[in-house]
């Protein structure tokens, strides 16, 4: 008798000590991170995907929220890859020749609607035209940050002539050849010094998105904008591939289901706070304007040398430019964009 029980007390510890790893083995604890602060829009869509993510593993995963944790904006791709995060939002363009495709959709594009631009670079994904340069992660979303527009201190301008030798902020590179092509004078700095910058008259103008007047009070200093509602900055929500591989298949499931949706949702985040900002500097008393469609139909035959300027330098890399420039194109048409770029 005393036999058995000890037989039986030691099956006992041994199924509790096996049982026990075995059990954490299953629980998966997921990093995702955001390269940005916690009220940006898009912080939304990542707190969606952690609960649908959660919901679907019944429970094995558990999703922490990480923001501004992994160095600069354009550290997170590769914090992506390496594995220091499981799931992140990244901008491409801040890695400048690394993404062709994404790229292009900062070339001088018109955009009337943030939607109208996730659409057209979620098609452009659909189509495969991103699985060269996204080939190291799993992406699940794309989004962008809304077109782009002029905006002055007390002097308005509303003529395309009226941009000659003004001084003019420009963020990324191929901002800084549309102002320097459309008669501007293109000065490089930081978003956060552009308020003060404007303020003493350092710069005449920025070229910048609507969201800068909730987020850097903007609005204080601008009175009038030129809005031309071009160019983007596009976004990915990317997931590590050994991680996604490893994800339960329902999980996996919810997220291909859902790459429309979650997109979706960062472009109408995003619409969201650019209609926040165009409120409040309508509301500060400031005045919007806009050139005639003469002028932009001369402004799109400027900055036709940048889109030669892009094609030649990924031509030579192999990059079929032109198929993806027309495929661009058609896309935009078919979304109801009239004359979205010359060509």
């Amino acid at each position: 008798m005393k036999r058995l029980c000890l037989v039986l007390i030691v099956a006992v510890f041994l199924a509790l000590t096996f049982s026990i790893p075995m059990a954490a083995a299953k629980q998966m604890k997921l990093h995702i991170a955001h390269w940005n602060v916690p009220k940006d829009p898009n912080t939304k869509v990542l707190q969606t995907i952690a609960k649908e993510m959660e919901e679907a593993s019944g429970g094995t995963i558990k999703c922490e929220i990480s923001w501004k944790a992994l160095g600069k904006p354009s550290d997170y791709y590769d914090a992506l890859v390496n594995g220091l995060c499981d799931i992140a939002l990244f901008g491409p363009t801040y890695s400048p020749g690394r993404f062709p495709v994404a790229e292009m959709i900062t070339l001088p594009i018109y955009y009337p609607s943030n939607r109208i631009t996730v659409m057209a670079y979620y098609n452009l994904w659909k189509k495969g035209r991103l699985d060269k340069e996204l080939s190291k992660i799993v992406p699940i979303a794309v989004g962008n940050n809304g077109g782009f527009l002029f905006m002055w201190g007390d002097k308005p301008v509303d003529k395309l002539a009226g941009l000659k030798g003004k001084k003019i902020s420009a963020p990324y590179t191929i901002h800084s050849q549309m102002v320097k092509r459309a008669g501007g004078t293109p000065v490089s700095m930081p978003v956060q010094e552009v308020y003060v910058a404007l303020d003493t008259g350092v710069i005449d103008g920025a070229w910048q998105i609507w969201p800068g007047m909730p987020v850097f009070s903007l609005h204080e200093v601008v009175k009038y904008a030129t809005d031309v509602s071009m160019s983007g900055g596009p976004y990915v929500i990317g997931v590590n591939r050994s991680v996604y591989n490893k994800l339960p298949a329902k999980v996996r499931e919810v997220l291909e289901k859902n790459e429309k949706r979650y997109s979706l949702m960062m472009a109408d985040a995003f619409q969201g706070f650019t209609d926040l900002g165009k409120k409040i500097f309508l509301d500060s008393g400031g005045k919007i304007t806009r050139f005639s469609p003469e002028e932009m139909v001369e402004l799109n035959q400027l900055y036709k040398p940048i889109f030669a300027n892009w094609k030649k330098r990924y031509k030579a890399r192999g990059v079929p430019v032109d198929e993806l420039l027309n495929e661009l194109y058609d896309i935009l048409i078919d979304l109801g964009v009239e004359r979205p770029f010359a060509r």
